[in-house]
């Protein structure tokens, strides 16, 4: 199964409807499981909602490539979401 997900950063799992963060340990993979999404990707995504309704706001070009530079920024971290216990 780790073949399907990236290894050491949290996944959604459609088929299961469950988050899963399968960790490279010593004695292989381990995965772990939750069914609620991590804090941070809410964190994040809530961040993200906020400067698109900016972005469809803004008139001024610098402006809007600020914006979307710092929702570029926000989707390489969701994309990389590591495992913090919350």
């Amino acid at each position: 199964m780790y073949k399907r997900f990236a290894l050491n950063r949290w996944n959604y799992y459609q088929e299961e409807d469950n988050w899963i963060f399968p960790e490279i340990t010593e004695n292989g993979i381990k995965n772990h499981y939750r069914k609620e999404p991590p804090e941070e990707f809410i964190e994040l995504t809530m961040k993200i909602t906020q400067l698109n309704d900016q972005l469809v706001l803004t008139k001024d070009l610098e402006e809007n490539e600020r914006i979307f530079r710092q929702m570029m920024k926000i989707s390489k971290r969701l994309q990389q979401m590591q495992m913090i216990d919350d």
